[in-house]
């Protein structure tokens, strides 16, 4: 039964994964003749504008990742070594990039920080000026600071998680041979936290490598394209399908080697975490600067966020921009000409997201059961499967759905435009996160109930049922919530496969943006929030009241 289960679960990823990403590289290493050949790939590299790119994508990443880091320092030693006012609301923002879909954030900082947003709004009043201050938008520091503010949350979980199991004898050893503050941190204190600092700069870069809404929308045109965004524009605007194809190769061939590396240096904090395991004690220290800062990281976040759903209830009323508060917007868009489709798109997203999940959670699951059990027997063999399995984590969205434009040339335009392909598409994202939700938990099931059950005659349908399904129930539910919101707030691939009839919240949000209808988007965009912040009670909720690791820690 369990082979069964096993080769069901392999042929569905072999179908909808492994097709797909050979159809990429076929497109990359294939001429018009059909013959081998790499000219498609040197073609790319030799186009000088293609080089830039390339530069650029890393540019912004190494940018976007030391100013992340940076941001998230200061909180990861707030939740690790201090007791203050408001923590609990700080240890919730670590949550955000992994409930937050990038089109909103994208959004919100249209609106919070554009020419006419509200901070330069606001700027203007106080020193009295009739031109914006701020400047930033469709540029390198819109880009850095999306990014900043996305992904410090990493930072700041991951270095914490160190952080507060550091014991404090050494910088006490320190301090009392008259070593200052500055010398201790830089002598003692970094150097035992570097392996998960590097680890989280790793974890960031990556994510900043293959970014793409807020590129797409920030980034104001060609000067600032990275390799998702030309791929995406190869792909759907040109129709040159080889030159996307050579492009994801390139792309993957980097991603492969940053994931190596980060993964190496994960085993490393791994084995740091393991060897300091005396948490020092946490005390109130000069209280008004760590509050201050939480105000500060509370106010980043929920600035852009709370000006989507502020700007979603106004309407200008004059040309120079007075505005009043209405529903006009959620009539229009639920009421008007456009209400079938927007009514079409939220549809579309909660469906998708449901059937994506329905998907996930069992392939999830039995690939858990696959690796803890070692099904094979071989633990090499399984361990080269797994890391197969878990392909689907490194590989770009964008080249994943680009791998699905080639596969269904083959099907009919009512399949293709079924959204079959983009919950399949959905499901293949989601389900190693399942995996990472649900393997942890089983590793730690005493093998002895298992075979105390067994022993007494209990089949192994019987043994799942009574025994280890009530013990993994907290993270089949983590996952599922976590699959759901990935799905609710995906863009990458499903604007690549988005038809009339399959467009979704995200996908509809990015085209009102394209109008410049950011009320509308907004007004959408509420209720992606609104969705969203479901999510985050739920995962709030099953997973950081548990005391447990969320699947990608």
């Amino acid at each position: 039964m369990r082979f069964l289960l096993l080769f069901s679960v392999s042929t569905f990823i072999l179908l909808f994964f492994y097709i797909p990403v050979f159809g990429v590289l076929k497109g990359a290493f294939l001429d018009k003749s059909g013959s081998f050949s790499f000219g498609t790939i040197r073609d790319v590299l030799t186009t000088p504008y293609n080089r830039r790119v390339i530069l650029f994508t890393f540019e912004q990443a190494v940018l976007s990742t030391f100013f992340a880091v940076l941001l998230g320092f200061p909180g990861a030693y707030l939740l690790a070594k201090v007791n203050f006012p408001g923590k609990s609301a700080v240890k919730a923002v670590s949550m955000i990039p992994f409930v937050l879909p990038s089109i909103l954030v994208v959004l919100g900082f249209v609106i919070f920080f554009g020419n006419n947003g509200y901070l330069n709004r606001a700027a203007m009043i106080i020193l009295g000026t009739d031109k914006p201050p701020f400047r930033i938008l469709y540029s390198l520091k819109a880009i850095i600071l999306a990014h900043s503010f996305y992904n410090f949350p990493i930072a700041m979980r991951i270095l914490s998680s160190l952080w507060e199991k550091m014991s404090s004898n050494q910088q006490n050893a320190a301090f009392s041979l008259g070593a200052d503050r500055g010398t201790a941190f830089f002598t003692i204190t970094l150097p035992q936290l570097m392996p998960a600092l590097i680890s989280a700069a790793g974890i960031i870069f990556l994510f900043c490598f293959s970014s793409f809404a807020v590129i797409l929308v920030l980034g104001g045109g060609p000067a600032y394209t990275t390799m998702e965004v030309e791929i995406y524009r190869l792909a759907k605007v040109s129709l040159n399908i080889g030159a996307a194809s050579s492009l994801a190769v390139i792309g993957i061939v980097f991603s492969l080697i940053f994931m190596f590396l980060t993964i190496h240096l994960q085993k490393k904090t791994s084995e740091a975490e393991e060897m300091t395991t005396t948490p020092s004690q946490k005390g109130i220290e000069r209280p008004g600067i760590f509050t201050a800062y939480a105000v500060l990281i509370l106010f980043l976040v929920a600035a852009p966020i709370l000006s989507v759903i502020v700007k979603s209830f106004q309407m200008p009323v004059t040309r120079a921009g007075s505005e009043i508060l209405s529903l006009h917007w959620y009539q229009k868009l639920f009421l008007g000409g456009s209400g079938a489709g927007v009514a079409a798109a939220i549809r579309n997203s909660i469906v998708f997201a449901l059937s994506s999940g329905v998907i996930a959670i069992p392939i999830g699951t039995i690939l858990s059961y696959f690796s803890v059990k070692n099904w094979i027997g071989n633990r090499t063999i399984t361990s080269i499967l797994d890391a197969l399995f878990m392909l689907p984590m490194i590989v770009s969205s964008v080249m994943l759905g680009l791998g699905y434009m080639i596969l269904r040339n083959s099907f009919s335009d009512r399949f293709s435009d079924s959204g079959i392909l983009i919950i399949f598409a959905h499901s293949i994202l989601a389900y190693p996160f399942v995996i990472r939700s649900v393997t942890g938990v089983l590793r730690k099931i005493k093998p002895s109930l298992i075979h105390a059950a067994s022993s007494m005659g209990a089949s192994p349908s019987a043994v799942f049922l009574t025994i280890e399904l009530p013990l993994i129930k907290n993270a089949l539910l983590t996952g599922a919530a976590f699959a759901f919101a990935l799905s609710m707030g995906e863009l990458n691939a499903t604007i690549l496969l988005a038809g009339r009839g399959t467009t979704t919240i995200p996908v509809a949000i990015y085209r009102l943006i394209g109008s410049y209808n950011f009320y509308g988007a907004c007004a959408l965009g509420t209720v992606l929030i609104i969705i969203t912040v479901i999510i985050f009670i739920l995962l709030d909720r099953i997973s950081l009241r548990k005391g447990r690791n969320l699947p990608w820690g």
